[in-house]
């Protein structure tokens, strides 16, 4: 009965604010450092602080079967937001999101995505959506 509240007046404005400002420094350190390290450090900061706050726990199991030079495909049911905090958070791999376009207008979500090298989709245009995964093909091929 609390959770609701807590939610909506702790976890939801500590959410945008933790996003604006590991967004920002995901553009910031993006100029020092190769983009893989940024999306890891940032992203797996962000998603723990979040996750922590939530307070749901997180148990990871198999991550011994991880080949951290394999290439990957991880797909998410997104039954909520907080696959994005698992993903990138706790399995401790450097991948890329494949996200709706419409992601790059949120500010410093969309700037710091484009830098470390996320995906954006044009779901509006089929042709555009196809040219898209095309094109990130080569990024699964070649592990990045």
């Amino acid at each position: 009965m609390l959770y609701q509240p807590y939610k909506w007046l702790v976890c939801a404005p500590f959410l945008v604010l933790s996003t604006l400002f590991f967004g920002s420094a995901t553009i910031v350190l993006s100029l020092f450092l190769p983009s893989r390290w940024v999306s890891l450090i940032s992203g797996t900061f962000w998603s723990r602080l979040n996750a922590w706050l939530t307070p749901m726990p997180v148990k990871v199991t198999g991550r011994e079967n991880v080949d951290p030079q394999q290439s990957y495909v991880v797909v998410a049911n997104h039954q909520s937001f907080y696959d994005v905090f698992v993903l990138y958070g706790f399995l401790g791999i450097d991948f890329k999101w494949v996200m709706k376009q419409e992601m790059r207008s949120i500010p410093g979500v969309g700037i710091g995505c484009e830098k470390v090298g996320h995906i954006f989709i044009d779901r509006s245009n089929r042709k555009a959506a196809l040219a898209t995964i095309k094109s990130a093909q080569s990024k699964i091929v070649n592990g990045t």
